[in-house]
């Protein structure tokens, strides 16, 4: 029964990043990332970057998608979603969430992770959204 609801999630997901408003299809894509984040699927997740990604600390494409591989190989990643606002605007879309990782024992993951907020740059290249950049906004207490 958990499978089905999945596979209908994921196809949910999929239709919506082909319609709905903008700001579904932000919503839509930034679960489709979680999804591959919590699956251990480095390049699922960073799949929906841009060609030109700018991540914290200067990191590009190839080094997000290095850092989620270094990630995975120690440790499964859970993510809870506590909140998620998206405005879309004429160069795209911005989108501030605030999320909980943790390790596959459910402790919080070290170092900067655990509760934070961040605040992630969209651009509609095509049909599809892509990250552009994704800022820290800080630790969360």
């Amino acid at each position: 029964m958990r499978q089905n609801t999945f596979t209908t999630l994921t196809l949910c997901s999929l239709v919506a990043c082909k319609q709905g408003t903008p700001e579904d299809q932000v919503r839509a894509a930034f679960a489709a990332t979680i999804e591959a984040v919590e699956k251990s699927d480095a390049g699922g997740a960073s799949e929906l970057l841009a060609q030109d990604f700018e991540g914290p600390e200067g990191m590009d494409r190839a080094a997000a998608r290095l850092y989620l591989m270094g990630i995975f190989r120690q440790q499964k990643v859970g993510v809870t979603v506590l909140a998620n606002r998206v405005q879309i605007n004429r160069d795209g879309a911005l989108q501030a969430v605030e999320l909980v990782l943790t390790s596959k024992g459910g402790g919080l993951l070290p170092e900067d992770m655990g509760h934070r907020s961040y605040v992630i740059r969209w651009r509609k290249t095509g049909s599809h959204w892509k990250i552009r950049s994704v800022e820290s906004a800080g630790p969360n207490p």
